[in-house]
């Protein structure tokens, strides 16, 4: 297969000639499928292969390829082959081994063997009885009849950014009295930036599904309905989802009832469309907009899709030319032309940066991985006592391998970075599902939201309570060993509350409305080298909003005013509070917060 063409260096017009060259051997999404080394019209199948890769320059090498996230014990690391990736893997001269030499009938197999397993009876909140995931339609009508069913406690949520194919992504908020405009904590989880990743959808819906059903009945359910704010959004990709689950389990290496027979890769035949990872950005569009070139300019080859990896094209560190996320339109870990040039990413920051998600997860697979900050550096992270406790004590429940993200190899624009990095949240991504991208859903999905339950619960009542508010919640010797370690007790608080009370000048309280703002700009990537644009740095807005009680009194839970970066350098950063009475009279003042601070602003004259 021909080499990727970087694009450093290159004017718009030879850029786009080196995409177009790419593009004729089917990799974008043109319309042939990719054949076999062999010349045959046969499809080359999906492979897995086990690659020794050490040093970061031979993971750099690897960096157009499509890691799976499974990590065997020697280091070595397993990487999904599409059409072409062999004769690349070859090409880099490392150590591999071909351990699944058809991925399709593999997943078909296992299929097979687990529909003598499909359950007529839920034993999970929120299992399916189908034996099957959900489609994109399931998720709607889940959430819609959760809302429906607990109206007082539930609220759909509708997210600003339509995506390319003109659907609206969908939410849920679940608190009690959730149409209230407090200012409880906000735990936020999120599935499938990766479309392909099944498993990581299942696991929010079926937390949503979990607190309501289950407040009656369990204490540390009750306690995180009450006094946390949880924000769901099961399908990020929802586009490439839908495509994804448009695909059968195919046998015969036909369509089967696809009505867009063109995936992103290119690929339609032998269920290959259904291991789609990146979203359907059409190369039509991309190219048009990104490199300002008419739609006639565009070659026919170019006329699919390319897809951009959501998850790589959030604003923090984004445009490496490390590994961490790649610059060409034909690599699965394809950033985009710009930081949120994605209405996938759009939409989770929209959601990150209108509430204080104090704690927070974005769900994938595979791996059985449990990863925080940071993705592109080895460095501690100034909360890294924090993230590295609650990850470890999580992990003494689910069973995953606790680890910094770039342990598992460097990654730069991620989601979860993005929330800590830019805007202080205590945040995380889930690797679920051992080593399959969706393997049969009765063996796996209860099992794994078993195991996965009491660590949401941990980080929900940790990452978003204060400490006189969390339940009994007693934990086993190895969380607590963990916990211990890195010094995060039961009576720390890990983000900040402030509290006070609006009066008006006769010193009566007064109901009020409360503004939290701030103007600040994410570093990409250290020098922009990676960067076509140029750009170091990304502008943006911290908009949020609460109101007080009719008695005036307010407490408001939030995330630090200062990014991490600046408090490793010692420096400070502040948010614009303000407050405004009834008559439209109110204050604004600049305040710092720090983590585990409580600032009582005491009486406060808006009028």
């Amino acid at each position: 297969m021909t080499e990727t063409t970087t694009t450093r260096g290159l004017s718009r017009r030879s850029l786009f000639r080196s995409a177009a060259a790419v593009g004729a051997v089917g990799a974008v999404g043109v319309s042939l499928p990719a054949v076999a080394a062999g010349g045959s019209s046969a499809v080359e199948p999906l492979r897995l292969a086990r690659v020794w890769a050490v040093t970061r320059a031979q993971q750099k090498a690897l960096a157009g390829l499509d890691d799976t996230h499974n990590v065997f014990a020697d280091g070595s690391v397993e990487y999904l082959l599409w059409p072409g990736d062999l004769a690349r893997l070859k090409a880099t001269g490392l150590r591999y081994e071909i351990t699944v030499p058809d991925l399709v009938q593999r997943d078909l197999q296992l299929l097979r063997q687990a529909k003598a397993q499909v359950r007529t009876a839920a034993v999970m909140p929120g299992e399916t009885t189908t034996g099957d995931y959900r489609q994109l339609a399931d998720y709607e009508a889940d959430m819609r009849a959760l809302v429906k069913k607990y109206p007082t406690k539930a609220r759909l949520l509708e997210l600003p950014h339509r995506t390319l194919e003109g659907r609206t992504v969908y939410g849920i908020e679940i608190a009690t009295n959730v149409n209230a405009k407090d200012g409880r904590a906000v735990f936020y989880q999120d599935g499938c930036h990766h479309a392909r990743e099944w498993p990581a959808s299942e696991v929010p819906i079926m937390w949503a599904f979990d607190l309501l059903e289950n407040y009656s009945k369990d204490p540390r359910i009750k306690a995180i309905v009450d006094n946390v704010r949880n924000v769901i959004v099961p399908v990020v990709n929802v586009d490439s989802f839908h495509f994804t689950r448009s695909f059968p389990p195919i046998e015969s290496g036909e369509i089967a009832g696809v009505t867009n027979p063109l995936p992103p890769e290119g690929v339609t035949l032998g269920g290959q469309g259904r291991y789609t990872r990146k979203n359907r950005r059409p190369m039509t569009t991309h190219v048009s907009e990104g490199l300002g070139l008419a739609e006639t300019e565009i070659p026919k080859q170019l006329q699919g899709y390319l897809g951009v990896d959501p998850n790589r094209n959030y604003a923090y560190k984004w445009g490496d030319d490390e590994g961490g996320s790649s610059p060409s339109a034909t690599d699965q870990a394809y950033r985009g032309l710009s930081p949120f040039s994605e209405q996938e990413s759009q939409n989770v920051g929209h959601v990150l940066k209108t509430r204080h998600a104090t704690a927070m997860i974005t769900h994938h697979t595979s791996g059985d991985l449990l990863l925080w900050a940071w993705g592109d550096t080895q460095a501690d992270a100034p909360d890294n006592a924090v993230l590295e406790g609650l990850g470890r004590a999580m992990a003494a429940y689910n069973g995953y391998t606790p680890q910094k993200s770039i342990d598992l190899y460097v990654t730069t624009g991620t989601c979860s970075d993005y929330a800590y990095g830019a805007l202080g949240s205590i945040g995380y991504t889930f690797e679920h599902a051992g080593s399959s991208f969706h393997p049969p859903y009765p063996t796996t999905v209860p099992e794994m939201y078993a195991k996965n339950r009491v660590a949401l619960m941990m980080l929900a009542i940790y990452g978003c309570m204060a400490p006189e508010k969390r339940p009994a919640f007693p934990l086993n010797a190895d969380a607590t060993a963990e916990l211990r370690d890195m010094k995060v007790t039961s009576k720390k608080l890990n983000h900040a509350i402030i509290t006070g009370r609006a009066v008006n000048r006769a010193g009566r309280p007064v109901r009020a409305k409360l503004s939290i703002t701030k103007t600040f700009d994410t570093e990409l990537w250290q020098q922009g080298s990676g960067n076509p644009l140029g750009q170091k740095v990304y502008r943006e807005f911290l908009d949020t909003s609460m109101e007080s009680g009719a008695d005036g009194r307010f407490e408001w839970h939030v995330n630090p005013s200062t990014r991490p970066a600046l408090t490793a350098a010692k420096k400070t950063e502040s948010y614009v509070l303000s407050i405004t009475g009834p008559t439209g009279v109110g204050v604004s003042r600049r305040i710092v917060v720090k983590r585990g601070q409580r600032l009582d602003l005491g009486n406060v004259v808006v009028g």
